[in-house]
């Protein structure tokens, strides 16, 4: 090899080992640069999970409240009552058969158990136990109690005379009734459950007048009773209380039942409309009512965010803006609850608006927050207390409450998720009912649009409202917040009830326009009427 070649490879292999070092520099670089900008953009994950946790919380606690809530239709006047369902499906044509089994509540509809039953009937009772049968002559009182179950497996079974009705003296309703069909009573160790058992039709009979005033219009009363016999004939596809074979009972968890006499009103509407029911393809729908409709029907979705068949014949109405759950969208149903719409079927009628003003001070304050800490143990998965040092018995020592805001509302306007702040605690409910129980306060008063007042019961009218929040001296605007301390609030609501199916202060004005009790039915349900021989 030449002196020349010999420099020339030398060169080459300098080079090449430079390119190498080049090469390599290159690479640690690149793998620094990689370094780096992982580590710059941890810091940036770090801190935007930082901000996230302390700007977004309301957002986390909206999520929570928008949680699957898997009540469905046919559980919902269950839920409506805080209970769980627990039913026992039964046979189609047990479903479509001409008879019903009630079981009878106590006193205000408190309890199921009853100490002892005084009944008597103008034309002489039968009583039935076993093989043994007594006979009681017309007006003469016969006391049940403990003692007059010599068989406990068997139920004693009254019935009057002749088809006489049978009165209970002590069992107490708005005005003194009596009872078709048969009464049934079981013995238990809590006390003792009676029963009744009578056609469909004379059901209706009792019920008609309790559900609605018997001076309502023709047509709106029969609109009431063919919506009551579908929904008798949705729940009388299980029992509602299994152990005696009731379908229903007689309170606002299902229909209010011999709350008041039977009117001739009421059977009339019943007999001119026998057997008639609404159907969706073919089946018996769930055909719910309340009392008032502040504008717009909350379908379904009163029950249940899923989608299921009864948001195809329980339609919901509203504006998709009022759903945005934005400053825009409560500003737009502010707006609405305070002018109405001069249009909708009840802008006349009292409880079309109403306004609670809910003191937060002091004891007022105190009585709120354990009453949500006991609502929170009889329904955890609704609400929830949530602190991220404390226990939930420390609730009961918060002495304030920094802010009540709306969390979640449907297009009808209907409110499905709220969120109470404390300085320690972060309280949030969910479902409609719920946040009725959450509000409402036995013994408080609201106004009603014509100006007079109202003594609550246990819930808040309705779940269609806003929130006018008291700092202090606010002036005019609703939504200044001045100070420290949340003072109280004030709802300004809409309507009476759920929300959910017909209206029937409603069907009371559409009557009086001339409508038809189908028509008034296809007003506020979709489906077919169809006669219970034809299913």
């Amino acid at each position: 090899m030449t002196k020349s070649s010999l420099s020339g490879l030398l060169f080459r292999m300098k080079s090449s080992v430079w390119r190498y070092k080049a090469i390599q520099e290159n690479r640690r670089g690149k793998i620094l640069l990689k370094k780096l900008i992982t580590v710059f953009l941890w810091l940036i994950l770090a801190a935007g999970i930082y901000w996230c946790n302390v700007s977004t919380q309301d957002k986390k606690e909206q999520e929570r409240v928008e949680e699957d809530d898997t009540v469905k239709p046919k559980e919902a006047v269950k839920e409506r009552e805080g209970e769980t369902a627990q039913t026992e499906e039964i046979s189609r044509t047990d479903a479509l058969s001409d008879t019903i089994r009630v079981l009878i509540k106590t006193n205000g509809f408190q309890g199921i158990y009853h100490g002892e039953l005084k009944v008597i009937c103008d034309n002489g009772l039968i009583v039935e136990h076993g093989e043994t049968v007594k006979e009681c002559a017309g007006g003469e009182e016969y006391v049940l109690d403990k003692s007059s179950f010599a068989n406990a497996s068997e139920p004693v079974k009254i019935t009057g005379k002749n088809q006489g009705t049978v009165r209970i003296v002590n069992l107490k309703r708005n005005a003194p009734v009596s009872y078709r069909g048969v009464l049934e009573c079981y013995d238990t160790s809590e006390g003792i459950v009676l029963v009744n058992e009578l056609n469909v039709e004379e059901y209706l009979y009792g019920v008609v007048p309790s559900e609605m005033p018997s001076s309502y219009p023709p047509e709106a009363l029969k609109a009431q009773a063919i919506s009551a016999r579908t929904y008798t004939y949705f729940h009388k596809k299980s029992y509602a209380y299994p152990q005696w074979r009731a379908n229903v009972d007689d309170s606002t968890s299902f229909q209010v039942y011999k709350n008041i006499e039977e009117t001739a009103e009421a059977v009339l509407a019943v007999n001119e409309t026998k057997n008639e029911l609404l159907t969706y393809e073919g089946e018996v729908i769930e055909s719910f009512y309340y009392s008032t409709s502040g504008g717009y029907n909350g379908g379904a979705r009163v029950w249940s965010e899923q989608q299921t068949l009864a948001d195809e014949y329980l339609f919901e109405t509203g504006e998709e803006l009022f759903a945005k759950n934005n400053a825009e969208g409560e500003d737009a149903y502010q707006n609405f609850i305070d002018n109405g719409n001069p249009s909708d079927a009840e802008f006349g009628e009292a409880w079309y608006r109403w306004q609670y003003d809910k003191s937060l001070e002091g004891e007022a304050c105190r009585k709120f927050l354990k009453h949500l800490y006991d609502l929170s143990k009889l329904q955890p998965q609704k609400v929830r207390i949530r602190s991220q040092y404390l226990s939930k018995e420390k609730l009961l020592e918060e002495g304030m409450i920094e802010d009540i805001r709306i969390l979640n509302r449907e297009k009808s306007g209907l409110v499905t998720g709220l969120l109470i702040k404390t300085p320690n605690f972060m309280i949030s409910v969910k479902t409609q009912h719920t946040i009725r129980q959450a509000l409402g306060m036995a013994g408080d008063t609201l106004v009603k649009k014509d100006g007079a007042q109202y003594t609550m019961g246990d819930v808040l009218a309705s779940a269609y409202f806003y929130i006018e929040k008291r700092y202090g001296n606010t002036g005019d605007d609703k939504n200044a917040e001045s100070g420290d301390t949340l003072k109280g609030i004030v709802i300004h609501g809409a309507g009476l009830g759920h929300g959910c199916g017909m209206s029937q202060n409603g069907a009371k004005c559409l009557a009086n326009q001339g409508f038809t009790a189908y028509e008034i039915l296809a007003y506020y349900y979709n489906g077919a009427i169809k006669s219970v021989d034809d299913l």
